[in-house]
């Protein structure tokens, strides 16, 4: 081979690192959050309390504690890399970091696959998957997670020192909590070798250090419940207690199962869509092949399968399957390199074929994919005046009508962060079901409402005891997404103690959609400070003042 061909496939995956930093970033470059049902609000307070360079301000700072059930490392990369109080620079760096997870792709995907034109076929891929781009909007640790695991993978490969390994463990289970999960599966597979003594614990050792390393985090945190414990034991007592605890444990794996194989469907092609069965077909045989490759390397003696098993074994008693397309997605870009492998395989008991293995490896991904990246690129379009395209369920939700509610709901509630920061006089705490949104976004202490389920009395001492002068309304859950029970409590129990600061009614639905109400210390508002966000009164809800203005 000349030395200009050998560097051909090393240039064109340069080339589309580079087109895909440069594209994403545009693309996912923005001053507001995308969503207000994801974890770039924790991230991002636990970034600003860490970072050096500027001082998070007192609300944040207050707020930190109860956002330390996340690992660390992600907020840490956000703090030293100065951009923890720089939303838009923050998501670009997202961007960055899956324009990196590319480049190492390439370099696990040469090792594995052992032909260059695969493993830049196996790059483009991974590169128009809508799942990259989809999941590039958030501020999140998944693409963190995935460049540590291809690093991982990488020196796997290499055979690297345990002090490499020891390092990329530490990150992972610092990256998300799952990794400790794939470490100590590692460190099971690698003691179930035959070795020696010394060889098992310079085996062993690396696995070790990454649980010391997390160990010592969950110790340093501020005394917080661990929201995976509790998730654990509050699963582990509704299994115990059922009748048959077997078919319970059976029913939930078998629904966990569905949910991923429908991420794996909208990884590829976005949503799957009933009139076009065969690309659902399509996705479900590539899925086949990545379980293939998948075998294949477990059935060579390779231990990086032992640790992608780990993570979807996870997922499948983990009970959350409507966010089972984020769960799946940092393995998204491994699971085609297994795909990939199995190609390889077939091609070189094909050898008439071999040539052209990159194409028609490639073939069937892109062909899903492109549709798919055509419809983000049209909604994003269409999505701009109205700032719908700011927001990721406009691009996950394939019916305009419905994406056009869904989107405006997260947008009212930023124009709401800038309401409450605008009314609240500084200092002043607000109470929310989410509270770290009012710390970061408006700039005022956040104190967590009570749960909808106390009896009205205790919901009642509850807000009482709490001291506020000041709670916010929201007829969506930031969390329970689904679910309307804080919004009708506190409709039915606020109005007796205060009047409603500001009100706002959903510009697509008409229906009211947030309130802030003031609580009177004394049974009176100051004078003027009773005025409606818009002039249109609350439609539905009687009980507030119809308008001030």
């Amino acid at each position: 081979m000349k030395p200009s061909a050998a560097m051909t496939p090393h240039l064109a995956t340069a080339a589309i690192t580079v087109v895909f930093a440069l594209v994403c970033s545009a693309f996912v470059y923005q001053a507001t959050l995308s969503s207000f049902a994801d974890d770039s609000v924790s991230y991002l307070v636990m970034a600003q309390t860490f970072s050096p360079w500027q001082s998070a301000g007192l609300p944040v700072r207050e707020a930190f504690a109860a956002e330390t059930t996340y690992p660390p490392l992600f907020p840490l990369v956000l703090a030293l890399s100065g951009l923890s109080h720089d939303i838009g620079g923050a998501h670009v760096a997202v961007a960055l970091l899956l324009a990196a997870c590319l480049a190492v792709q390439y370099l696990v995907a040469l090792r594995w696959l052992g032909r260059p034109a695969l493993a830049v076929a196996a790059v483009a891929v991974t590169a128009t998957l809508p799942c990259m781009w989809v999941h590039a909007k958030g501020i999140l640790s998944e693409p963190l997670f995935l460049l540590v695991a291809l690093l991982l993978l990488s020196a796997l490969e290499s055979r690297r020192r345990p002090v490499a390994l020891a390092l990329l463990f530490a990150a992972l289970a610092l990256t998300r909590t799952v990794g400790l999960v794939m470490v100590l599966a590692w460190a099971a597979a690698s003691q179930a070798r035959r070795l020696s003594s010394s060889q098992r614990w310079q085996q062993a050792w690396p696995a070790l250090a990454a649980v010391g390393a997390y160990a010592l985090w969950v110790l340093l945190r501020p005394a917080v419940p661990d929201q995976y414990a509790s998730v654990v034991a509050e699963n582990a007592r509704g299994l115990a207690g059922s009748e048959a605890i077997i078919p319970a444990i059976a029913a939930r794996v078998a629904s966990q199962a569905q949910a991923m194989g429908e991420a794996w469907v909208a990884a590829l092609e976005l949503f799957r869509t009933e009139d076009r069965p065969g690309r659902t077909l399509v996705a479900v045989v590539l899925g086949l092949f990545a379980i293939a490759g998948l075998s294949l390397r477990l059935r060579g003696g390779k231990q990086d399968p032992w640790m992608m098993i780990a993570y979807l074994a996870v997922y499948l008693v983990w009970p959350y399957p409507a966010q089972m397309s984020r769960f799946l997605f940092p393995l998204v870009p491994i699971l085609v390199l297994y795909a990939f492998y199995a190609a390889a395989a077939l091609a070189e008991r094909a050898p008439r074929w071999s040539r052209a293995a990159p194409l028609v490896a490639a073939a069937p991904f892109l062909a899903l994919s492109a549709p798919a990246l055509a419809f983000i690129a049209e909604r994003a379009r269409l999505g701009h005046p109205e700032g719908f395209s700011a927001i990721t369920d406009w691009y996950t939700t394939p019916d305009l009508a419905l994406a056009r509610r869904r989107a405006s709901v997260h947008l009212d509630l930023l124009e709401d962060m800038s309401m409450i920061r605008e009314k609240v006089p500084p200092g002043e705490r607000v109470m929310w079901v989410t509270p770290a949104y009012i710390a970061l976004l408006a700039d005022r202490p956040g104190v967590s409402a009570p749960s909808p389920e106390l009896p009205t009395v205790e919901y009642l001492q509850f807000v009482q005891a709490s001291g506020v002068r000041y709670v916010f309304l929201s007829r969506y859950h930031p969390r329970r997404t689904t679910s309307e029970a804080d919004w009708r409590k506190g409709l039915e129990v606020l109005p007796g103690l205060g009047d409603a600061l500001a009100a706002r009614i959903d510009r697509v639905t008409g229906q009211s959609s947030s309130v802030l109400f003031y609580l009177r210390p004394t049974g009176a508002l100051p004078t003027g400070t009773l005025a409606p966000m818009y002039p249109q009164p609350f439609r539905d809800c009687p009980v507030f003042p119809r308008s001030a203005a």
